[in-house]
């Protein structure tokens, strides 16, 4: 399939045998889009880069054929995070951080730009900026339920519940170069954010991970064979709010339970605002 995007014509490769999708969605790559797209990454206090950069930017795309959507979807990943936030020992093996790019195939523009980001302490630190064509910014808070086990190992029958925070702000607001979106890792737990387009970095310090396919053979490898950290992002429906969503594999228990009570603490707040 061709077609244009921002002026440049590009050809789909599509896998139907992926299963890590939902049933509406379809995966496909091309290497030469998600290259022109690819996120600069800057860590200008270096907590990317300790105590190892990142090894490499997988991407995958994401096609609603019917509603003429495209998503490309990044997942950056680290060998080894080290970091104590807030009193918490946050180290582990095998880290995976979120950036995703969202067009219009019918006009060929750029709509969106979602970075998994920093968040409120009852989210547990995380959060999620998303850049679009809207004119204010603003914060929301927002209940979401995974794909089942079929397109999410870590769904059981009906999918798992959540929530998190959203940071809607103007696209016209984040820094691009050539196309291609700008961001920053804030902190020891490799949060992003956007960087804002008047805004300048005094040490640029740019991380370049080698471009890989999130294709069947990776996935397999992060959702089943990573044991000290597996993989616990549902990227089977980027186009559904909040964009980035997560729950953690059953082994870990600690995990699991915090954002069992993460999403009570949701249910209630929802409650005495009503």
């Amino acid at each position: 399939m061709r077609f244009e995007i921002e002026g440049e014509k590009y050809e789909l490769e599509y896998d139907p045998q992926d299963p890590f999708v939902a049933p509406h969605l379809a995966v496909a790559y091309c290497s030469r889009l998600a290259e022109d797209f690819m996120p600069v990454l800057l860590d200008p206090r270096e907590h990317g880069s300790k105590p190892y950069p990142p090894e490499l930017m997988a991407y995958r795309l994401i096609v609603d054929s019917k509603a003429q959507k495209l998503c490309i979807l990044y997942e950056v990943y680290w060998r080894r995070q080290d970091c104590t936030w807030k009193e918490l020992n946050k180290d582990h093996d095998h880290d995976y951080e979120q950036i995703q790019v969202h067009f219009n195939m019918k006009t060929g523009e750029k709509e969106k730009v979602v970075v998994s980001s920093v968040g409120p302490i009852e989210y547990a630190g995380h959060g999620i900026e998303g850049y679009s064509h809207i004119r204010k910014a603003r914060v929301r808070d927002v209940e979401y339920t995974t794909s089942p086990k079929d397109q999410f190992p870590w769904g059981e029958d009906h999918g798992q519940e959540n929530a998190t925070q959203i940071r809607e702000i103007p696209i016209g607001r984040l820094a691009f170069e050539k196309g291609r979106p700008v961001v920053l890792v804030l902190n020891c737990y490799h949060a992003f954010a956007g960087l804002k387009s008047k805004s300048r970095v005094k040490e640029r310090n740019e991380l370049n991970p080698r471009l890989e396919r999130l294709d069947r053979g990776l996935l397999e490898k992060w959702y089943y064979r990573h044991v000290k950290n597996r993989f616990g992002h549902d990227i089977s429906k980027p186009f559904d709010e909040p964009y980035v969503m997560y729950y953690p594999p059953p082994e870990d228990f600690k995990s699991r339970l915090v954002y069992g009570l993460l999403w009570l603490f949701s249910c209630l707040k929802r409650t005495l605002s009503q």
